[in-house]
């Protein structure tokens, strides 16, 4: 029977489907390991930052050297005796932690007692945290620390870098940099230590010896707090001329900086709208804000964002396969609103900043790219059937439309129909005419079970039973008694659901002990709307199988004829020395033991697998697999099959795949799997091998698509002299001793043999072999 056309171009669709998939699920994966695309991941984020903005701290007090200050007190940079009386006026007020984001790298060398006086003021705080800059030259990168009797009389230092993204703007610092030898904390978590909090990366004033390397550790992003002005700041000048609260530090986490024009180090963030920068100094409040409140956000791991993002793209590509266009569209709405709340929900609940770009960029394509496909394949097709259909019209003398070139694409598809009815009216005659001279009984059944249509053989058939051929006959009572050969089981044809369930094809006894194959094939509307059944005569091909098994056991019996005849040869010549030539002699015995030879050559590869001493070696089966699939590589391409070896995770990660075994029994079981494989795949297929590891084993497993076996014949596998597809496959050859040969030689290394199989899909042979050359006592044991 024809194949449905229906079911190649339902094929031709799930090959586009899967094709669309894979280039889309590889692109979405790349740009989700580069974190790409940058802008799209940046504006997604910033948004979710924004909707989950916290409200900010009410502990957290800046106070800025402003240019109200500048002007009072004078420009920058102030005498340090002032910013000493700065500190003893704040600290005056008992704040939990005072930080200090001025760098005092250099001393002061007009005034050098200035240098003391801001060290008491720090000192006797007890709490102050100076920060830690960091310097470039060359290839020199290290941290500028503030002087010696300042960094001495501080509580902590912590670091003020942060990452400045390709766009200019901040969005992430760091929660540790600096030496590998013991990087400093962020600002924010040394305010925490000052204030006698504990946090893991306290670490006090000492600074690091020398390392190999500069780190960055503990990616954090900056969860900004809501508002344009969220922390509550004082002017320096008001504190120093006593304006402000008794109150206002009592506390609190106080952070001295520079907001001054053209004083202070300003950044783009999302927090602000372009025209409004933000003060390094407000960074620490908010980086401060989330160490206190312990609303950490950190970037997603690539893999994690990678996996989400395939998985949305998974949905989508599921919804366009399954869903109609406007389902599918709406499908696709909803999942790039998911994606969005996603990132904002993790952002907001657990802390995660995802990267959910690379799934967006692919919701916006894949829509458009299936529907363009779907939309030229309907086309496509139209043309196409409508083309066919003038063909067979031309043929069949039905009617034809005129004019098709002026018509519109829907006045074309209204009288292809019309032409389709008119043809099935005339093909229907020609069908039940070509029915008739089919040579095997054939019957067309109607739902209701009743024989609509049958040819002449038929008719025939009818008449040995005694059955009158003429009017509506049951279908129940031209095949009353017919019984399954191989189990005895009585067919039923009383109803449709047991007309239904008849196997498609079953070799079948009759009333009169007659053998038949019987074929039932539905007809399809969307629902069985009747069927087609044939009885094929199976007389003659049991003949033929009988003749089959009088070959099989000649040959069995010519195992000993070639040496037989040699004995005869021998003692002719002996007894008739002159009627054989020495040569005539050689060559005829030379013929029989060649066929002798052949016929031995599998039982000898058993034998020795069985019966020989091992030559135990380091072997390196990767290497030896690669090597089976060279030595069979011409078998392959004469039946225009590719063996491929597929690598995995282990020589990925260099894993050196070693056993002991003796190399030349392993490499002649590796090359009878994979002549196994190419002998039972049919033309132009594929076959994979590759080696994994399982539970103390090696495993290398050969894959084929072929013809697979069944869970009887799977029985049997190993088992000699056992042959399979000898009936639909007649032209490959062998004895039945190959895959004896590959048990033997497993199990002599104490491994074992596991094949998974599907009829009509192909089988897969696991050979597992143990990783420490055969140690039993180290194994699990073998299924």
């Amino acid at each position: 029977m024809n194949r449905d056309p229906l079911l190649t171009r339902t094929q031709l669709r799930w090959l586009e489907w899967l094709v669309l998939a894979a280039i889309l699920l590889a692109c979405v994966a790349w740009a989700s390991l580069r974190g790409q695309p940058r802008a799209v991941n940046a504006m997604v984020q910033d948004l979710a930052g924004w909707v989950s903005a916290p409200s900010a701290r009410e502990d957290i007090v800046i106070v800025a050297i402003d240019d109200a200050s500048l002007q009072s007190v004078g420009r920058w940079p102030w005498r340090r005796a002032i910013l000493a009386q700065l500190l003893r006026d704040i600290e005056a007020q008992k704040p939990a932690a005072l930080g200090v984001d001025v760098l005092f790298s250099e001393p002061d060398r007009v005034y050098p007692q200035d240098d003391l006086l801001l060290a008491d003021a720090i000192r006797n705080a007890g709490n102050v945290v100076l920060p830690v800059d960091w310097r470039m030259a060359d290839v020199d990168i290290g941290a500028e620390l503030p002087i010696a009797n300042l960094r001495s009389a501080a509580s902590e230092l912590g670091h003020v870098n942060v990452s400045v993204d390709e766009d200019g703007v901040i969005r992430r610092y760091f929660a540790a940099q600096g030496e590998d030898t013991g990087p400093w904390p962020h600002f924010g978590i040394a305010m925490l230590c000052a204030a006698g909090r504990s946090h893991p990366l306290c670490r006090g004033v000492q600074a690091p010896r020398p390392g190999d390397a500069w780190v960055q550790q503990s990616p954090e992003v900056f969860n900004f707090a809501r508002g344009a002005e969220p922390y509550r700041l004082y002017s320096a000048e008001t504190v120093l001329t006593g304006r402000v609260p008794s109150n206002a530090f009592t506390g609190k986490y106080v952070l001295l900086g520079a907001t001054a024009s053209g004083l202070g180090d300003y950044f783009a963030s999302p927090a602000r709208p372009s025209s409004r920068h933000i003060a390094g100094v407000e960074l620490i409040a908010h980086a401060l804000d989330s160490q206190l409140s312990g609303r950490h956000v950190t970037p997603a791991s690539a893999a994690t964002d990678a996996v989400v993002n395939v998985g949305i793209i998974l949905l989508a590509l599921a919804a366009i396969a399954v869903l109609g266009p406007m389902a599918g569209l709406a499908m696709q709405l909803a999942l790039a609103v998911g994606a969005l709340l996603l990132s904002f929900a993790l952002r907001n609940w657990a802390g995660v900043q995802l990267a959910p770009a690379a799934a967006l960029m692919g919701l916006v394509v894949i829509y458009p790219i299936w529907s363009w496909r779907r939309l030229s394949a309907a086309a496509s097709f139209l043309q196409q059937e409508m083309v066919t259909l003038r063909e067979a019209l031309e043929n069949t003398g039905a009617p034809q439309r005129n004019a098709a070139l002026v018509d519109d694409f829907l006045d074309r598809r209204i009288k292809a129909v019309e032409t389709a009815t008119s043809t099935l009216r005339q093909m229907h005659g020609f069908v039940r005419d070509t029915l008739r001279q089919i040579p095997s009984p054939t019957f067309a059944i109607d739902p209701q079970g009743m024989v609509s249509l049958h040819n002449q053989a038929a008719d025939q058939y009818m008449q040995t039973l005694g059955i009158p051929p003429q009017g509506l006959i049951p279908i129940r009572t031209v095949l009353q008694g017919l019984r399954i050969k191989s189990t005895g089981q009585e067919l039923w044809f009383a109803t449709p659901e047991q007309l239904g369930a008849l196997p498609a094809e079953s070799e079948v006894i009759d009333r009169q002990q007659r053998p038949w194959l019987l074929l039932a094939e539905a007809f399809r509307a969307p629902a069985p709307d009747g069927w087609l059944l044939m009885l094929v005569d199976m007389t003659e091909l049991h003949k033929a199988m009988e003749q089959r098994d009088q070959a099989l056991r000649f040959i069995s019996h010519d195992f000993r004829s070639p040496q037989a005849s040699i004995i005869t040869l021998l003692e002719m010549y002996q007894e008739f020395p002159g009627q054989m030539t020495e040569a005539d002699l050689h060559h005829k015995i030379g013929r029989l033991a060649n066929q002798s030879l052949e016929m031995a050559e599998s039982f000898v590869q058993l034998a020795s697998a069985q019966s020989q001493s091992l030559q135990r070696r380091p072997v390196h089966l990767d290497i030896l697999l690669q090597e089976a699939i060279d030595d069979c590589w011409a078998k392959a391409t004469e039946k225009r099959l590719q063996v491929r070896y597929a690598p995995r995770r282990l020589e990925a990660t260099d894993t050196e795949i070693i056993t002991l075994g003796d190399r030349s029994l392993l490499h002649r079981c590796l090359v009878n799997l994979i002549t196994n494989a190419i002998k039972y795949s049919p033309a132009g297929g594929l076959i994979e091998a590759n080696v994994t590891a399982e539970h103390g084993y090696w495993v290398v497993h050969i894959q084929d698509h072929g013809y697979g076996m069944n869970e009887e014949q799977l029985t049997r596998l190993f088992q000699p002299f056992q042959r399979f597809h000898q009936n639909s496959q007649p032209h490959i050859a062998g004895i039945g001793l190959g895959l004896t040969f590959v048990q033997t030689v497993v199990q002599r290394h104490q491994g074992f043999v596991s094949v998974t199989s599907i009829e009509g899909e192909g089988s897969c042979f696991s050979v597992h072999l143990p990783m420490n050359g055969g140690d039993d006592s180290a194994l699990p044991p073998a299924p």
